[in-house]
């Protein structure tokens, strides 16, 4: 008797490996494809509309709660609410993630004027970059020029 194996036993052990190694290719591109879709990503934390409800300067905490930041793709809006006229004023503008830890937010002038609007915000330009300090699905602290801006998912 021969130890070699005959030409079929040959074929369809190499059919088998074949077959194995593609299903091995398959459970780690779907794997890779899980973590992509599924991943904490910066952008996904950020999408939507965020009250503002402190700001920390100094060791003072002013509670807010008349501010909203909105994100959406590479959008932003700055909302706020004007009590001493019962209503909403808006400007909106660009986001930008310059890295994990950097957050920069440009307003640009479509119905309001930037130079009516920044009053009402404690901004003194149109364009301010943000230290990212914590981000997850439900708080968002962001600090800059000294102060930090704590907010929640609203």
């Amino acid at each position: 008797m021969s130890n070699e194996m005959s030409q079929p036993q040959t074929n369809r052990r190499r059919h088998t490996m074949r077959k194995y190694k593609l299903f091995q290719t398959l459970i780690l591109c779907g794997g890779l494809l899980h973590i992509i879709a599924c991943g904490d990503s910066l952008e996904r934390h950020l999408e939507g509309k965020w009250q503002l409800k402190t700001v920390e300067q100094n060791g003072h905490i002013e509670t807010v709660d008349t501010v909203w930041y909105n994100f959406q793709t590479s959008l932003f809006e700055y909302q706020v609410y004007v009590p001493a006229i019962d209503s909403f004023r808006n400007m909106y503008g660009y986001k930008t993630i310059a890295d994990e830890q950097h957050l920069e937010l440009e307003l640009v002038s479509y119905f309001i004027t930037i130079k009516d609007f920044l009053p009402l915000t404690d901004w003194s330009t149109p364009k301010r970059t943000f230290q990212i300090e914590e981000s997850t699905g439900s708080r968002l602290t962001l600090s800059s020029e000294g102060k930090t801006y704590m907010f929640e998912k609203y």
